[in-house]
This record gives structure tokens, sequence and C-alpha cells, in this order.
């Protein structure tokens, strides 16, 4: 079977980037051919996230939300911590 696997994007290294990259090697795993898909990748965190994962394709850069892109580079655009 054929996947899309889209992650918004791989801004941090954190859990929810970690647990696409393990979706995406499961899936594959399983004999699925699987395409994973962003609209945005910070190099920095795609490096940690990918150190000693051998063989990993970049996702498909989609693009960024204009709204996104202009919140991001003001320094405005907020991440939910899960804590209050």
């Amino acid at each position: 079977m054929r996947i899309a696997l889209v992650h918004a994007f791989f801004d941090d290294a954190g859990g929810n980037e970690r647990l696409a990259l393990e979706m995406y090697r499961a899936l594959k795993d399983l004999g699925h051919e699987v395409d994973l898909y962003t609209a945005h990748v910070n190099e920095r965190a795609w490096e940690v996230l990918t150190s000693g994962m051998k063989d990993f394709p970049r996702p498909v850069v989609l693009g960024e939300p204009l709204v996104t892109r202009l919140l991001r580079r003001s320094g405005r655009l907020l991440h939910y911590t899960g804590s209050s």
C-alpha cells in the first residue's frame, strides 16, 4: 500500500517529530511504500532527529503557509508545550 505521512513542521527535535519518524519506519518495515511530507524543516532539528539513522530520506517540503512564515520570522510563532 502507498501511504502519505504528513507532519506539519519538523521545527523541533521533540516527541511529535520522533513519533512521525518512527511511524514512517514502522510502516516501511511492514512493506508499505511511504512518502513523508511537511511544510517546513528546521535543518538543525532534522540533524538531531536523524542522527544515527541510516538512509533516512528527507521529507518533501510542500511549502509553509504565509501566515506561519511571517510569524516565525517575527518570533511570534508560539509552540504548545503542554504545560500550564
